[in-house]
């Protein structure tokens, strides 16, 4: 087993630990070879390394500083019984603020989506410790193996990242945001419906085309440039950027569901320079001055916080560095009591164009460009409404009439929106400045 693997589990340990101790670090490997290399990547931190066979002495951890899985749940990844009893186990083996790494080539396993499955089981899990705090592990990020990546053209093979955390007891149907994301608007079969509104590999307004002429804003991008996209659902325009342009993606989104798709078919593509991470953006520490370029479509409303976004995505930009986003925001007009529950039902974040520029000049870009695409927008609804009423046969083989209905509803609803100069559709372009 290369190197380059523990080393990358060592490489999240240094992200997140926050200077922790990591003196006590258990690895559970069948492979006790495998096994070993782990206790040679971690010598630089002076951790006290022990490997273990079998999942079987799980029971035996206590207060792991670092607790970490290499390919030992393949006999249990379809049992949920089992799931949930080895979840309960690696977290009362984990300290408090310990970190938990799993490690797990899904390859070979038949359903090639089984990464959101297995993320929604280790996200939303909770159990009560010895002294009665009700504990999870929260997720820091899902991401590809490189490795495996580059040299196997193996996109299937994972390392989750968690902390154990104490949580405050809850009774929420969703338990994270991310839950609710892909319990509400971006069910699996929500996602399809979605994509066949917008185009094969999309489920942004104007699909394949309107995201190419996007994307055309940045200017000349260059083969071997860096991206981040921000949102980058099904993966679509990141595939895009890489095979119109050569550039290198590094697609994050919080949806496992939306992630698990683009995943499954850059499997099937073997492009390596695209890879994805399930995560949120506030929350994954990236190299700073590490890209050339950030992208994001009609994502940003989920995210509360936008000035934090915005010196995240600063910092992470190169020096001369762009960033462009497209968002959903409020218009000028006063807001309808329909509109404000659709706000509120999809857990939007909505600014206006204004308060945008002012936020992004606050954060310290230059070169600031702003646009109201709200007209485009209407156009593109229109279009797409209409695909829909002239091919609803075939729709309807493939999907239930309540999609339908939710579709033409939804669409419907946004134009009137957009009449009362509720809902606009956004353009940000700006610059990060040299020093």
């Amino acid at each position: 087993m290369s190197l380059s693997i523990p080393r990358q589990a060592v490489y999240y340990v240094k992200k997140v630990s926050e200077g922790r101790n990591v003196s006590n670090v258990q690895v559970v490997s069948p492979c006790e070879k495998q096994g070993q290399t782990f206790v040679t990547a971690f010598e630089p931190l002076s951790s006290n390394v022990t490997v273990h066979n079998s999942l079987e002495q799980l029971s035996t951890i206590r207060n792991a500083d670092v607790l970490i899985f290499n390919n030992a749940l393949s006999k249990i990844v379809n049992n949920a019984d089992l799931l949930t009893d080895f979840l309960k186990n690696a977290t009362n083996a984990s300290a408090i603020g310990g970190i938990v790494i799993i490690r797990e080539d899904l390859k070979n396993v038949a359903d090639k989506r089984q990464v959101a499955r297995l993320t929604d089981y280790f996200d939303v899990f909770r159990t009560n410790d010895s002294d009665g705090n009700n504990t999870g592990l929260d997720l820091y990020t899902v991401d590809q193996i490189e490795n495996s990546t580059y040299v196997e053209q193996n996109f299937l093979d994972f390392i989750f990242v968690f902390r154990k955390k104490v949580f405050a007891p809850s009774t929420d149907a969703t338990v994270t945001f991310r839950d609710f994301l892909d319990k509400t608007q971006y069910t699996s079969t929500g996602i399809d419906a979605y994509e066949w509104m917008f185009g094969v590999n999309f489920i942004s307004p104007g699909g394949y085309n309107e995201n190419l002429k996007i994307i055309k804003k940045f200017g000349d991008l260059k083969p071997g440039q860096t991206m981040l996209d921000i949102g980058v659902g099904i993966g679509g325009g990141a595939r895009q950027v890489a095979d119109e342009f050569g550039v290198h993606v590094h697609g994050i989104d919080l949806s496992s569901n939306m992630l698990a798709i683009a995943l499954e078919r850059l499997h099937e593509q073997k492009d390596s320079r695209v890879k994805y991470s399930i995560t949120d953006a506030l929350v994954y520490q990236f190299e700073e001055n590490s890209f050339d370029y950030v992208f994001s479509r009609d994502c940003i409303q989920h995210i509360p916080d936008t000035e934090k976004l915005f010196s995240r995505i600063y910092k992470t930009l190169k020096p001369g560095g762009k960033v462009l986003i497209t968002m959903y925001g409020k218009g000028y007009g006063e807001q309808s009591d329909k509109f404000k529950t659709y706000v509120a039902q999809r857990a939007y974040f909505l600014k206006n164009l204004k308060e945008i520029g002012e936020i992004a000049e606050k954060t310290g870009f230059i070169n600031i460009e702003t646009e109201n695409m709200t007209p485009r927008f209407k156009e593109i609804l229109l279009e797409e409404r209409s695909h829909l009423e002239q091919n609803e046969e075939e729709f309807l083989s493939k999907f239930q009439a309540r999609e339908r209905d939710s579709l033409k509803s939804g669409w419907t609803d946004k134009l009137g929106y957009i009449e009362k100069d509720n809902h606009n559709w956004n353009f940000f372009l700006a610059q990060k400045p040299f020093p």
